[in-house]
């Protein structure tokens, strides 16, 4: 079992999303929709607003492209092989959102370039509240830690203008 378990991977055991609607592909205020109302956040509606936070527009293509785009920008990690229906972390959720800010703040942060001490600097910052780097998100908590990220941005001018949310979903 130990040998199945290490072929596997550590993603392996990651849970997965048994049935949640497809996440928007166009439309901002959609999107931001959509994830508030899911119970977990999947690896796609984090990557999807990964993208938004750091281009200011949705990604129009499919999770596959998606997830190239942001390793190419190194928005996620290189090694990593999350699925669409997979849910992520703190730890990976504060990784894209540090590097969608531009943090560079933090000594462990910068030398390590992990997950936890990306976590940690959204603490200090006060993007995210407080709570372990290990624990899965809720859309809800996902979607505030979002609008406080943007309001860094604003605030720090990395960000330019901000996000235009575009119309209210139908």
């Amino acid at each position: 079992m130990l040998a199945c378990l290490a072929l596997g991977g550590c993603q392996a055991l990651e849970p997965r999303a048994a049935s949640q609607p497809a996440v928007p592909q166009a439309g901002n205020a959609e999107l931001i929709a959509c994830i508030a109302d899911q119970p977990l956040v999947t690896a796609e509606a984090a990557y999807r607003a990964t993208y938004l936070l750091s281009k200011g527009e949705a990604f129009s293509g499919d999770f596959a492209a998606l997830t190239e785009a942001l390793r190419a920008e190194a928005l996620v990690g290189k090694s990593w092989q999350y699925t669409s229906d997979q849910f992520v972390d703190r730890a990976a959720i504060g990784f894209m959102v540090c590097r969608a800010c531009n943090i560079r703040s933090g000594v462990n942060w910068n030398l390590t370039g992990l997950g936890r001490y990306a976590w940690r600097e959204l603490q200090y910052h006060r993007i995210a509240d407080e709570g372990s780097e290990y624990g899965l998100m809720s859309g809800g908590e996902f979607v505030g830690l979002l609008s406080r990220a943007e309001d860094y941005l604003r605030r720090t001018a990395k960000g330019g203008e901000g996000v235009e949310l575009g119309a209210p979903p139908k």
